[in-house]
């Protein structure tokens, strides 16, 4: 694959995995994810572009999961009004079935789609992303259709004190990619997160309007 298209490939197969991620923390708690798929799906752009931008860095990899993790979080606290603590648990569960999805995938490859295969053949790394996501996305809809999931009474786990910890958890997130911009020293990571965080607090801020 020639220089000039790897950036767009990177970034269209990213982009799969981060669907088929929300798709699959959706259906798992019984959620709607065409309500909210516009709204996901900024984000996940913004994901996408910070990701290629980090993911040269072998100095910060556990980083990268983290900070999706806490956006997948926010988006849900903010945008969908889920409280903050069923928020990072749905984020984390979505996150690391599709993970396990994946290593599966991987070990009854039998050896065709390996890290060492993977990293030879980059097309092998496209292939792996397109069949876990179409698995995931296709597989939580059948558990979906079919009554499986979790249904739970989200306000019952409000936090007392919820918008404050839920901008806590924005400057986290923000204070965990200042650090890794001091590590790069990257502009383009500034103009991701920056965004990313005037997203969020236009739905937090908008939330307690409606409260209020």
């Amino acid at each position: 694959m020639s220089w000039s298209l790897e950036p767009l490939a990177f970034v269209f197969f990213s982009t799969l995995e981060f669907v088929a991620i929300y798709f699959i923390m959706m259906y798992l708690f019984r959620m709607h994810p065409s309500e909210f798929f516009f709204q996901a799906l900024f984000l996940i752009l913004l994901m996408d572009l910070q990701s290629f931008y980090l993911r040269e860095d072998l100095q910060t990899p556990a980083f990268v999961p983290l900070i999706n993790i806490l956006l997948y979080t926010l988006l849900l606290a903010t945008v969908i009004k889920i409280p903050l603590l069923w928020s990072g648990i749905i984020s984390v569960t979505g996150y690391f079935l599709y993970v396990l999805l994946q290593v599966l995938i991987v070990q009854f490859s039998f050896g065709v789609l390996s890290v060492s295969e993977m990293q030879l053949h980059p097309e092998k790394g496209y292939f792996l992303q397109t069949l876990s996501s179409i698995l995931g996305i296709a597989g939580s809809r059948i558990f979906y259709v079919f009554g499986g999931g979790f249904t739970f009474e989200f306000e019952k786990l409000r936090l007392k004190r919820e918008t404050l910890a839920l901008y806590g958890v924005i400057g986290c997130a923000l204070a965990l990619t200042i650090f890794l911009l001091e590590r790069r020293n990257n502009i383009f990571d500034a103009l991701f997160i920056s965004v990313a965080v005037i997203f969020f607090l236009y739905y937090a801020v908008r939330k307690e309007k409606k409260r209020d």
